[in-house]
């Protein structure tokens, strides 16, 4: 007797399964929101190149000048300073004698264009050349406009799932896993610049340059359960 139930439990439980299958759906999602910010930093590259016969005295000639340029940009407060790769190299495609050339690269940013802009025409004054120059967005303003998407993709995902929702019948949503997806800054973007012989220096007005935009972009992928 106990046996006939329990084999008839069993098959009620089993004739159940499809409806209660049929009350529970589970949503793969993925929402995205994202603003256009104005620039906000001003970044330059230069460079220090020479050339000459003997390459221990174009390296103290190298280094000399490095050191004048930094103490330039280090007179300005708004302006972080930091030198980038070191190069000495012999050009043998030359016939008649050694030709070493020297160079090492200067990379400076600012939250104000002016003083930058400022201390780069000075820089070119003696001699640096410009081989990049152009706005960014700081990475501490991306993180700060990234929080502010992140409630905003989110309200998609909620409104995405209502809408499923309501369309099945199913009133109750519950978001039961989140991850949110990596934003990619976009590369930074120089210009290369010729260097300029030394007999050809002039007076050298100070650059120019006007921020553009940059999107950010947040993703947020969710999985939801829906169910009555």
């Amino acid at each position: 007797m106990r046996r006939l139930h329990f084999l008839a439990l069993i098959l009620s439980l089993l004739a159940a399964a499809p409806a209660v299958a049929e009350e529970k759906v589970v949503l793969q999602l993925g929402e995205s929101a994202e603003r256009m910010v104005v620039q906000d930093r001003i970044r330059a590259q230069l460079r220090i190149e020479l050339g000459g016969g003997d390459p221990r005295a174009l390296q103290g000639q190298v280094n000399q000048k490095m050191a004048a340029a930094l103490e330039r940009a280090r007179a300005v407060a708004a302006v972080r300073a930091e030198t980038q790769g070191y190069f000495v190299y012999e050009d043998k495609t030359l016939k008649r004698g050694q030709r070493w050339w020297g160079s090492q690269g200067l990379s400076l940013t600012s939250f104000e264009s002016g003083a930058l802009l400022a201390l780069v025409g000075q820089l070119q004054e003696d001699g640096l050349v410009v081989s990049g120059l152009g706005y960014e967005l700081a990475p501490e303003t991306r993180r700060r406009i990234e929080r502010e998407l992140v409630p905003e993709a989110i309200r998609r995902i909620k409104e995405t799932a209502e809408t499923v929702a309501r369309s099945l019948e199913l009133p109750k949503s519950e978001i039961v896993r989140i991850r949110l997806g990596e934003a990619q800054a976009p590369p930074i973007r120089g210009f290369a610049a010729p260097a300029l012989a030394m007999a050809e220096r002039a007076a050298i007005a100070p650059p120019a340059a006007e921020p553009g935009e940059t999107m950010v972009t947040v993703r947020i992928e969710a999985e939801v359960s829906l169910s009555r």
